[in-house]
C-alpha cells in the first residue's frame, strides 16, 4: 500500500507560490503592538445594560411599561444586536455594521451600540455613516480612545490637519494606540506644524522595540516629505545601517526616497539584493528592471504629502495586526488609509488578503473586483491570482482552473498559475493532470532556480499517486541534489521506499536525518518507526510509534503502525486497542479489511520477535 502518499501532505504550495507574487506584506514583529486594547469589548453594549458580578454587560431589553411602542423598539434593537453579535463572531463585516446600525437606530442613546456601530461601519468602508456615530460617541464618552482617529482621519481627508492634531493629541499612546497614535500624529503635525513637531510626535513609538525600524522609516519619510534632503537622509543611513528592507512596501518607500536624492545606483543595489533572497513581487520585479532600463523617470511618487503620509502609517499599522490570522482593526485601519487616499492599491490588496486570512473568500473577491488595474499589468497579476485562489476555496474547481490556466497563457514567463494549478489538481485527486501542470511549470524554471526542488518534489507527489514511480523517483532525487537536507523530501522518498520494501537501510538513514530537523512533526516520526518496524527493530519501532501518535493521535495510520509494533513485542491487548482506534478514525476504505483481520486473528508470526524481544 501506498501510504505515504496518503498520509503525508506537502507543505510550502502556497507559501512558495504567494512568496513569488503578493506585494503588500509588511514584515514587522507582532510585538510591536502586542495585547492591543480592542476598540470595541466583545462583551460590551447592548439595548439595556446590566452588569453581571464579573463587570462584563450582557443584553436586556426595556421593561415593556415604558410603552408598546418603545418595547418593540427595544425587542427589534436587541435582535439586531444578538445578529451583528453573530456576525462579528463569523468575521462578516457588512453584516455586523448592518445590524450594529439597526441596533444603535432602535437605542439611538446607547452610547456602547455606537462604539460597535461606528467601529464596523468604518471597517465596512461606510466612511462618512461611521464618523458621524464617532462623532456622537464622542460626546457620550469624552475617553473614548478610538473614536478620534476616525475624525483625525476626516480631518486629515478634508484638508484640516489642525483639527487632526487636536484629536490625537488628545488620545493617551497606550495598547494599539502605543504604535497608532505616534505614527499618525508625526504626519498630522507635519501638515500643521511642520518637521520639528512632527518628529518630536513619532518619538515616543521608539519605546516599542520590534517597531523602531518602522518609526525610522517614518522618519524618514517624515524629512523627506518636508523636503528637508540633508535630514532624510541621515535618517535613511541610520534606517539602512540596521539592514536592508526585507519585504516589499518598505523597499519600495526607500528607493522612492534614494532615487529622488540621486542615489540610483544604491537603489538599484537594495533591489538586485532582495532579489538575490528567494522569490521576488512581480511588482518588485518590475520596478526593478525598468529602473534599470529607464533609470530615474520609472520610480513612481508613492507619498506626496502629509495626506498620504498618514494613510501609510494607517496602512503600515494594518500590516502589524494583520500578521498570523489577520485582523477586523487591520481592515479597518486599512479602509481608513483608503478613506484618505483613495488612489491606494496596497491597501485594497491588504484588505483583501486579511479577508482571505478570515476565511470571507467572497468579500475579498468583491473587493479585487473594484479594483481599477488598467495600466499596471503586475498589479493585476496579482488581483487576478488572488482572485482564481478566491474560487478554488469557494470550491468552484472548474472556473478556478480558467483562471490559472488563462494567467498562465497571459504570463508566459511566470510559474505560479502552473504551480497552483497543479495544487489544485493535486487536492482534488487529479493527480496525472496534476503532474502535467507541474511539468509546465518546470519547463518554464531555469535549472538554477532556488524554488525549483518544491516544484519538482510536487511532481513527483503527483506522479507517485497516479502509479508512474519511476518518474517520481528521479523527482524526488533530483531534488535531493537541490536540496541534500531537505526534510520533507527525505521523508516522503525514504517512507515510499520502506513502502516498496526498497533501499530500507537508505531510506531510514535519510527519515533519520528528516526527524533530526523535525523531530515534533509526527508524520516524519512515524516514518522512522515503521523504518525500524521492517527493519525488525520492533523495541525502537514502539518508542518512536509512540511519540508519533502523541504528535498526531488523530491519524490512523500512524495507530495501525503502532498496533502492529505492539503485537510483534508482545502487547497484544494494546495492538487490538490500537488497531479498533485505527478504524474509528475513518481509514481508507481499501484498508479496513486488513485491520479488522487483524482484530480477530493478529498478525503472522515473525520470527525477528523474540529476538527483538529479549534485547
Amino acid at each position: 500500500m501506498t501510504q505515504a502518499a496518503g498520509r503525508t501532505r506537502p507543505g510550502g504550495a502556497r507559501t512558495f507560490t504567494r512568496a513569488a507574487a503578493v506585494a503588500v506584506t509588511l514584515a514587522l514583529a507582532p510585538a510591536a503592538c502586542a495585547q492591543p486594547t480592542p476598540p470595541v469589548d466583545p462583551e460590551a453594549g447592548a439595548t439595556v445594560l446590566a452588569a453581571g458580578p464579573d463587570g462584563v454587560s450582557s443584553p436586556k431589553p426595556r421593561e415593556p411599561e415604558r410603552g408598546d411602542d418603545e418595547a418593540a423598539a427595544s425587542g427589534r434593537a436587541l435582535g439586531h444586536y444578538l445578529a451583528g453579535r453573530a456576525a462579528q463572531h463569523a468575521n462578516d463585516i457588512p453584516a455586523a455594521a448592518r445590524h450594529y446600525a439597526a441596533a444603535m437606530d432602535g437605542d439611538p442613546d446607547n452610547p456602547l451600540l455606537m462604539r460597535r456601530a461606528y467601529y464596523y461601519l468604518a471597517a465596512d468602508g461606510r466612511f462618512e455613516e461611521a464618523v458621524s456615530v464617532a462623532r456622537r460617541t464622542l460626546e457620550a464618552l469624552p475617553d473614548e480612545d478610538f473614536a478620534p482617529l476616525l475624525l483625525a482621519t476626516d480631518a486629515m481627508r478634508r484638508g484640516a490637519p489642525r483639527e487632526a492634531v487636536a484629536q490625537l493629541d488628545s488620545v493617551e499612546p497606550r495598547g494599539l494606540n502605543g504604535l497608532l497614535q505616534p505614527l499618525t500624529a508625526a504626519w498630522a503635525h507635519l501638515a500643521a506644524n511642520g518637521l520639528d513637531p512632527a518628529l518630536d510626535a513619532l518619538e515616543p513609538a521608539r519605546g516599542l522595540v520590534s517597531a523602531r525600524r518602522l518609526v525610522d522609516l517614518h522618519a524618514a519619510l517624515l524629512s523627506w516629505v518636508a523636503g528637508d534632503d540633508t535630514q532624510a537622509l541621515d535618517r535613511l543611513d541610520a534606517y539602512l545601517d540596521e539592514g536592508p528592507p526585507d519585504n516589499a512596501r518598505p523597499l519600495e518607500l526607500v528607493a522612492m526616497m534614494l532615487v529622488d536624492l540621486d542615489r540610483l545606483d544604491q537603489a538599484r543595489e537594495l533591489m538586485d539584493a532582495f532579489a538575490a533572497g528567494g522569490p521576488v513581487p512581480l511588482v518588485i520585479s518590475d520596478l526593478a528592471d525598468r529602473l534599470e532600463a529607464e533609470g530615474a523617470s520609472a520610480m513612481p511618487t508613492l507619498v506626496s504629502d502629509a495626506t498620504e503620509g498618514f494613510a501609510e502609517a494607517l496602512y503600515h499599522t494594518g500590516l502589524v495586526l494583520n500578521q498570523g490570522q489577520g485582523s477586523e482593526t487591520g481592515i479597518l485601519l486599512t479602509r481608513l488609509a483608503l478613506a484618505v487616499k483613495p488612489d491606494f492599491p496596497r491597501a485594497t490588496l491588504a484588505i483583501a488578503e486579511t479577508l482571505r486570512r478570515l476565511d470571507r473568500f467572497e468579500a475579498a473577491d468583491a473587493v479585487l473586483a473594484g479594483m481599477d488595474t488598467s495600466g499596471e499589468p503586475a498589479l493585476d497579476y496579482v488581483v487576478q491570482l488572488y482572485r482564481a485562489e478566491n474560487l478554488e476555496n469557494l470550491d468552484r474547481i472548474d472556473e478556478a482552473l480558467g483562471r490559472y490556466d488563462a494567467l498562465a497563457a497571459a504570463h508566459p514567463d511566470q510559474v505560479e498559475p502552473l504551480v497552483d494549478k497543479g495544487d489544485l489538481l493535486r487536492r482534488n485527486d487529479r493527480f496525472a493532470e496534476s503532474a502535467q501542470a507541474y511539468g509546465q511549470a518546470v519547463e518554464r524554471m531555469d535549472d538554477d532556480d532556488p524554488m525549483l526542488w518544491a516544484v519538482l518534489y510536487r511532481r513527483g507527489i503527483a506522479f507517485e499517486r497516479s502509479g508512474e514511480w519511476d518518474k517520481a523517483e528521479a523527482d524526488f532525487l533530483r531534488a535531493l541534489e537541490m536540496e541534500p537536507d531537505q526534510p520533507e523530501v527525505l521523508n516522503y522518498l525514504g517512507y515510499s521506499w520502506l513502502d516498496r520494501g526498497e533501499h530500507i537501510e537508505r531510506a531510514v538513514a535519510m527519515i533519520k536525518d528528516a526527524v533530526r530537523q523535525r523531530p515534533d512533526d509526527g508524520y516524519i516520526v512515524d516514518s522512522l518507526g515503521w523504518g525500524y518496524y521492517l527493519l525488525g527493530r520492533y523495541q525502537d519501532a514502539v518508542r518512536k510509534l509512540e511519540r508519533a501518535v502523541e504528535l498526531r493521535p488523530q491519524d490512523w495510520t500512524i495507530n495501525d503502525h503502532l498496533g502492529d509494533a505492539y503485537w510483534r513485542v508482545g502487547r497484544r491487548t494494546e495492538a487490538r486497542f490500537q488497531w479498533e482506534r485505527a478504524l474509528s478514525l475513518e481509514p481508507d476504505e481499501d484498508k479496513v479489511e486488513a485491520i479488522e483481520a487483524k482484530i480477530a486473528d493478529g498478525l503472522e508470526p515473525d520470527g525477528r520477535a523474540a529476538r527483538e524481544s529479549s534485547r
